[in-house]
């Protein structure tokens, strides 16, 4: 029987990808892998970024680099982020603490989801102060303020409200395996199903928004906003910070890249408004893209999946590595010692173009 292979033993994320997929049964592979309907936002997400190009400078001090950030008055060791997912514990048992203390090793933030089968206090245990719960709003604002209450108890960072799936969105790969994973409290501890109102996640609007951010001291986050309109309800309803997300291509069909959407929503939000990115974004290429156009921090969310089925927090943290080592070294041919370097100057819509697959 050949031998496990040791994370330190993993040279690429391409690695990492080949493993998961190797220990992934194809439907549970295809549950994260697959979007909304004929996936193309999906596709978009990618050819999006692929159509980015790099435009280095030279002729700069890039002997030390330093890829410290923030998000909503987190410091970050590197501007990656762990981003919510709601099955993540199919893919690993240890859950959302898992990825949580895989995050904490690298100096970085993970979104804890509601929905994660690790009660929600020993998620926020693995590093107090640092990680954020992110929630549907499922129930009524009693439900609310108890969530709230028990946030602030925790320890987190921060509320993150994903405001972009009123209703869950059609996957039909994920549907054509069979395999089915519901948004259920059933298997969480955190989560009371009688208290659980379905109409209130398609009904929420700003004014809910609104109401949740005076209710709390702590930061809220408003997820999946794409457009600056959004953005700047976002902002007028109290939250202080926007993350920029199409739920990875996995609710509407047909839909706009986030990496298309970025520089639009960051011009609008005033100082001292962060705003994050993610869908799509699998390598230290596409995180300085996203950086150089404004994005305080990116976050994975597949890669993420990848990481903790190919070898578990181990492996996780390993991929987090990775891509440590990946920004570091775009970010010095590309000129820059640090983030204030970055400038949108730096990339250029080209002609798209993919990865050799030979």
């Amino acid at each position: 029987m050949s031998q496990p292979i040791l994370p330190s033993e993993v040279p690429t994320i391409g690695q990492v990808l080949a493993l998961a997929r190797e220990a992934l049964a194809p439907e549970v592979w295809a549950w994260a892998a697959a979007g909304a309907g004929t996936e193309v936002t999906l596709a978009r997400n990618a050819i999006a970024l692929n159509s980015l190009a790099l435009v280095p400078r030279v002729g700069r001090d890039v002997s030390n680099i330093d890829m410290s950030s923030s998000f909503a008055g987190v410091s970050l060791e590197i501007p990656v982020m762990l981003a919510p997912i709601g099955a993540l514990g199919v893919y690993d048992a240890g859950d959302a603490a898992a990825a949580g203390r895989a995050a904490a090793k690298l100096g970085t933030s993970s979104f804890c989801s509601m929905f994660s089968t690790v009660p929600w206090k020993e998620v926020a245990a693995t590093a107090p102060g640092r990680h954020f719960l992110q929630i549907y709003v499922a129930g009524d604002r009693g439900w609310q303020a108890d969530v709230l209450a028990r946030v602030e108890a925790a320890g987190f960072a921060g509320l993150c409200v994903t405001m972009d799936s009123p209703t869950i969105g059609r996957r039909d790969r994920s549907i054509e395996t069979g395999f089915t994973w519901s948004h259920s409290p059933e298997g969480t501890t955190d989560l009371d199903p009688s208290l659980l109102d379905p109409q209130r996640r398609a009904s929420f609007a700003w004014s809910d928004l609104e109401w949740l951010t005076a209710s709390t001291d702590l930061p809220v986050i408003a997820k999946g906003v794409m457009t600056p309109e959004d953005a700047l309800a976002a902002v007028d309803a109290g939250a202080r910070a926007v993350y920029v997300s199409n739920h990875g291509g996995r609710m509407v069909d047909q839909g706009l890249s986030t990496i298309e959407a970025l520089a639009a929503v960051g011009e609008v939000l005033p100082n001292g408004v962060d705003v994050a990115v993610d869908s799509g974004f699998t390598n230290g290429a596409d995180v300085f893209k996203a950086l150089a156009l404004g994005a305080k921090a990116v976050g994975i969310g597949r890669l993420q999946c990848w990481g903790l089925a190919a070898g578990g927090e181990p492996m996780l943290t390993r991929t987090l590595e990775l891509l440590r080592a990946e920004i570091e070294g775009t970010m010095a041919n590309m000129g820059c010692a640090d983030l204030a370097a970055m400038s949108p100057d730096m990339v250029r819509w080209s002609i798209p173009a993919f990865p050799n697959s030979d």
